[in-house]
């Protein structure tokens, strides 16, 4: 069994109080061979202070590289940032309000090497930060090796249920494999969606695996858990349309797979939620929200001589095909009405 170099990567920002178990959870791996790639991303607590002096006092703190930004740039350019200067022949990436276990990166190396995988992705649980308490997150059943061509797709559009994480947290990457495709990182919210899919669709060597090797800290600040704000900036909901646009231009590439149905109906989902969170919200912005904007959003990935042709979800495809086409404040208000009736709104 090879050692290879595996390039741990966390973006750091303003999360002091969680940053010290975070760095000793990789420092403390039974796998050793590594790099830490820390991303200073320019926030205003102690966060980057707690990582030198890890450098310094912990035997493996050598260890940890400290990469900085200008200025702020998110999540998803931070982990741009890991992509462009890992050695390594494999990144994992870590959130760093997150830990993970003693054997993870042991664990999953294994698997990338003994099966040339693109990706390896193991399971995970959620530990709430204030009680302690511990919470089932995405889990596989069992251990998976999928190999065929299209066999991960396929996985991941067998319907429009999720049967694989959409966290980029996790999961193993060759880094070869990001490099090859050109895999990257779009926008500064609900990044983790656009890049599954992106990736997804280029995998052909993939292992799942039911061990529970990350832990997702559930927090009020978080920025997966920050909606109960009194007022929410309203360039965060049009950074996740402009994320989704980008993923309805993508579609196309898939014209001709097996899973271009469902995957655009996955997308057709994806922009639906994000038109309901814009509504549930559309008081709270911090400046007014058009039907326009919103009315945008559902414009279809697919064109509707293609739609004819699918065979699964053809009646969901029309549906959204014809909202797209209505004028915007029908549109929208018909969206209000479904959002309604499933809770979404």
């Amino acid at each position: 069994m090879n050692n290879p170099l595996i390039t741990i990567g966390i973006p750091i920002y303003n999360v002091e109080p969680y940053l010290e178990k975070c760095l000793l959870s990789i420092l403390n791996q039974t796998y050793q061979n590594l790099e830490i790639l820390a991303i200073d991303d320019c926030g205003k607590d102690n966060s980057m202070g707690i990582v030198r002096d890890m450098q310094k006092k912990h035997p493996l703190g050598h260890l940890i590289k400290i990469l900085k930004h200008d200025q702020n740039m998110g999540q998803g350019e931070a982990r741009n940032t890991i992509i462009k200067n890992a050695t390594g022949k494999y990144i994992y990436f870590l959130d760093s309000d997150d830990y993970i276990e003693p054997q993870t990166i042991d664990l999953m190396q294994k698997e990338a090497e003994m099966n040339n995988t693109d990706v390896v992705i193991a399971s995970m649980r959620i530990v709430i930060y204030e009680t302690g308490e511990i919470r089932p997150a995405f889990t596989y059943p069992s251990r998976m090796l999928l190999t065929g061509e299209d066999d991960f797709p396929n996985l991941v559009c067998q319907d429009l249920r999720w049967h694989v994480g959409i966290t980029s947290c996790n999961t193993l990457f060759s880094t070869d494999f990001l490099r090859r495709n050109n895999l990257h990182f779009s926008v500064r919210k609900d990044e983790d969606a656009l890049f599954l899919s992106d990736f997804y669709s280029e995998v052909k060597r993939a292992v799942l695996l039911p061990d529970i090797t990350y832990n997702y800290v559930g927090r009020k600040g978080s920025t997966m858990g920050n909606q109960a704000r009194d007022v929410i900036p309203v360039w965060e909901i049009r950074e996740r349309f402009k994320g989704d646009k980008f993923m309805t231009e993508r579609c196309d590439r898939l014209r001709e797979r097996s899973f271009y149905d469902v995957h655009c109906a996955r997308v057709v989902k994806h922009k639906f939620r994000a038109v309901c969170v814009a509504l549930r919200h559309r008081k709270r912005f911090s400046e007014k929200l058009s039907n326009q904007e919103i009315a945008n959003e559902l414009k279809h990935p697919a064109r509707f001589r293609d739609i004819l042709k699918f065979k699964r979800y053809r009646g969901f495809h029309m549906l959204f095909y014809t909202l797209s086409k209505l004028p915007s404040p029908i549109a929208v208000a018909t969206c209000y009405v479904i959002g309604k009736a499933m809770r979404w709104v």
